[in-house]
């Protein structure tokens, strides 16, 4: 559970958006069911209202500059936006007047801290695709900037084909597929299908070293999530990789190949929407959850990798093609 508060009307409708599948109500708010919630407070004000101590940077990347003081770290996103964030009372600020920034980071923040919580919990991101036909999970790997957003979206042309997640299906320790249904991101909008109430559902980010992409908030398209009770009992799992060509051919992989994917797109994590600075803690006892988290996904992925039918897809020009070889296979299943 995550509080969010703010003078800032306008970043909070952006972030109801981005996870409209999972927002709820103050009215619906239960504060002793959540006594151990994450609370976010967005001010717009500048930067400079948060006044951070003379200190030696902890951390520096491309993104920020990082200060700690025990469990409260700071962070400088070089002027454009600074955060202040306590490990222990799990309550981050973040002051800043730049719409774009506040709206990427404020995001990030949520997946990285919900996500490290889940992880505890057993519950492992992939990054990947994943969608679902009847009782078949489709999970489909590949890098950012691949096409999975594109991909998925020709999948979902059929009526019959039900969204679990853009971007982050969850795997349990069992190595079951569950939903993590958040907004749709795409480079650009080519409306393969209608969108309900277009001039609100579809909105745009700016993200510094990405570009802009264009955002599909999933009340924008109804009937096409999964229901979160549904038992998805088989897997089709796929590892997928640009193909310079017209055409896009799908086959079986070996298991060796399919688990080498699944650490480096689950395990480790590349590509997973994350920032270091609030995922990342210092110290022993962060790095016994670390440690805990690295072997759960190890294991939840192994079991995953077992389960699931595996195939290779090499993504040619055309992702209607590519939509077509995997529905070829699903039918026959």
């Amino acid at each position: 559970m995550i509080q969010i508060e703010s003078n800032w009307s306008e970043i909070l409708n952006l972030i109801a958006r981005d996870f409209s599948y999972f927002k709820s109500d103050k009215d619906n708010y239960n504060e002793k069911k959540y006594s151990k919630k994450i609370k976010l407070t967005i001010i717009k004000a500048k930067p400079d209202s948060l006044v951070i101590p003379e200190l030696r940077t902890r951390m520096q990347t491309l993104n920020s500059l990082t200060y700690q003081v025990g469990d409260v770290r700071y962070n400088d996103y070089y002027g454009k936006l600074t955060s202040v964030f306590d490990y222990i009372s799990e309550k981050a600020e973040i002051y800043s007047e730049d719409l774009n920034k506040t709206h990427e980071i404020s995001y990030l923040f949520i997946l990285s801290r919900i996500g490290k919580k889940l992880d505890l919990q057993g519950l492992h991101k992939l990054h990947a695709f994943a969608v679902a036909y009847n009782d078949i999970a489709i999970v489909c790997m590949m890098p950012m900037k691949g096409g999975k957003s594109t991909l998925m979206l020709e999948l979902l042309k059929d009526p019959s084909i039900k969204m679990i997640s853009d971007d982050i299906p969850f795997i349990n320790r069992m190595g079951e597929v569950l939903p993590c249904p958040i907004k749709v991101g795409l480079d650009k909008w080519n409306a393969p299908f209608s969108v309900f109430e277009p001039e609100k559902n579809i909105y745009q980010i700016e993200r510094e070293q990405y570009g802009t992409k264009t955002l599909i908030c999933l009340d924008g398209l109804p009937g096409r999530i999964i229901d979160p009770t549904q038992k998805l009992k088989r897997i089709i799992l796929i590892e997928a990789f640009r193909y310079h060509s017209e055409e896009s051919r799908l086959f079986p992989a070996s298991w060796s190949k399919t688990f080498k994917g699944l650490f480096k797109h689950g395990v480790i994590g590349i590509g997973l929407p994350m920032v270091v600075e609030y995922f990342w803690e210092f110290g022993i006892k962060d790095f016994f959850v670390k440690t805990f988290i690295f072997y759960s996904r190890l294991f939840s992925f192994f079991i995953l990798s077992l389960r699931a039918n595996k195939f290779q897809l090499e993504l040619g020009k055309k992702p209607e093609r590519a939509a077509f070889e995997i529905m070829k296979i699903v039918r026959k299943m």
